[in-house]
Order: C-alpha cells, then structure tokens, then sequence
C-alpha cells in the first residue's frame, strides 16, 4: 500500500499511549524557556533515543582523541548520562570527571568515586581555569544564543594541550527521501523548516554544525579538525521515535506560535512512524581543536 493512501489512516497513532497527564506534561514542558527541558515527562525516554543512536560515534571521537587513564574530563550538558559515565571508566580511579548540566536529575543517579556533578549554566557559571584534559558538549552549544562565551569558558577550563570536542546539528541535510511532489515531503518541508524557525525564536541554531570549524579557529585552537555523520531514518524505527518523541515536546510552542496547526502536528507525528516514510536526517558535525600551550 502506498504512502499517500495510508497517511489518513495514520493520523493520531501514537507511541506509548499519550493520555491527558501526558498532554498536560507537555503543556507545562512548554513554559520553560529551553525547547527540550529535562522536566518534560518522556524527556529520560528521548535522552535514552539519543544516546543508543548517537554514543557510538562520540566514544569513537573520544578514542581517536586519545582518552585514557588519569584524565581529567569535563562533560557540559550530560543529559542522560551515558558519555560521563563511559569517561568515568575511561579514566580510571586517578581520574576525574565533572558531568554539568542545567538540571541533573538523571545524572544523579550516576555513582562512581572518580564522578562529580554540579548543576551549572554555561553562560553565566565559570569553571575551574586549566584543570581538564578534556571538554566535551554534545547537542549544547547549538541552543545557546552566545555560542562564543560558552565556548570561551569551556576552553579556559582546559589546561594547555587539552582537547575540546563539539559536535552539532546541521539541518543541511534534513530531507525527505520520498518524491519532491509527494505530499509526504510537502508535509516533512513544512514540519523541519518550522522546527528550524521555532529553535530561531528560542535562540538555537539549527545549522550550529557548520559554524563549528570557524569558532574554533577564533578561539585560536590548534590541530581542528572536524567530520560529519549522517543518518538514513526510517518511520516507527528507533531513531525515528527520538524525532517523534521531539514532536511531541515542542508539540505546543509550534502551535502556539501559529507555525503549525494543531492538525498539521498531528499529521506530523502519523508520518514520523509510517513504515513507509524514510528521510535523511540532518548532520551530526563533530569538531576538536587543542589548546595551545601558554595560552589563556
């Protein structure tokens, strides 16, 4: 059966049975000033989404970075946990690690002798100067309007040699895979161009990626380098119940803001798990650079 003919029939399928509390968890989701905030409801689901889909090649940047034993790492943003946690056995006893993050509820339940964790803002709160190896941000830096402090105080926080490792999405590369007239991509077009213009409103930067390289460079980091990665998804798959679980999230700021109808929403979240519905996803962009010595 084709895609265009299953679509009506899709409308208002659901992943995990949302109900009222669910709904009205949403509601509340949306007061906070950040889009994706730790207290929505499924926030720990999505988080564990993203980490099955996306740790693989943060440990592999990690490795290649050289990670090893008596290291001092600094992880921003430590969301569900699992990239402070790998650090903290990386680094072994003589080694440390500070998992932050806005809210920590769930890296609190994180427990190792080599382990800390603070709650902190990346714009407003210092860290101590030249005491890491290493600092590391995944999906942080791009939901934060001055990008070039935050990644100002990450880089003071490093000692001389130390390595920041960014990686950012790039909506780039965030395009159906159906046919350019079919109503399924007219339909994706609309959702991402408003997700890009809701993350504007909020003051993120959906193609974050791209302007990594560059800031590194005024930064005055050496040896940068960067790579991108990119994803082919399929709807009702794994990946794809990130993307509708985000759906859902930011479900009422889109209708609020008068990007999207609430029936378009609902459109959007039946084609999010069509089996026949496929999409490239935008660009994970990871980019590091090392503090030279004797700098500031």
């Amino acid at each position: 059966m084709q895609l265009k003919e299953n679509l009506s029939s899709m409308k208002g399928t659901q992943l995990h049975g949302m109900g009222e509390h669910d709904t009205q968890a949403l509601k509340d989701s949306s007061m906070t000033d950040y889009l994706l905030d730790n207290a929505w409801q499924q926030q720990r689901q999505r988080l564990a989404g993203l980490e099955a889909w996306f740790d693989p090649g943060t440990v592999r940047h990690l490795e290649d970075l050289g990670v090893r034993e008596r290291w001092h790492c600094l992880e921003v943003g430590g969301g569900g946990g699992s990239i402070a946690e790998w650090l903290y056995q990386r680094v072994g006893l003589q080694g440390h690690v500070l998992a932050t993050d806005l809210d920590t509820r769930f890296l609190e339940a994180l427990a190792a002798p080599n382990l800390e964790v603070h709650r902190h803002n990346l714009l407003t709160d210092e860290f101590p100067e030249g005491a890491f190896d290493l600092a590391h941000a995944r999906f942080v830096i791009e939901h934060l309007a001055d990008r070039m402090t935050a990644l100002q105080h990450m880089v003071r926080a490093l000692k001389p040699g130390g390595w920041l490792l960014i990686e950012d999405t790039d909506s780039a590369s965030w395009v159906s895979a159906q046919e350019a007239d079919s109503e399924a991509t007219a339909l994706f077009n609309k959702w991402t161009q408003a997700y890009v213009r809701l993350c504007r409103m909020n003051g993120a930067d959906a193609n974050a990626g791209r302007r990594l390289y560059r800031e590194f460079q005024t930064l005055g980091l050496l040896d940068i380098g960067a790579q991108g990665r990119v994803f082919m998804v399929q709807g009702g798959s794994a990946n794809a119940e990130v993307w509708y679980l985000t759906a859902q999230q930011v479900r009422d700021r889109m209708i609020e803001a008068e990007l999207l109808t609430a029936k378009e929403m609902d459109d959007v979240l039946a084609l999010l798990v069509h089996p026949q519905f496929v999409w490239m996803e935008g660009m994970v962009m990871a980019t590091w650079g090392r503090k030279p010595a004797g700098s500031w």
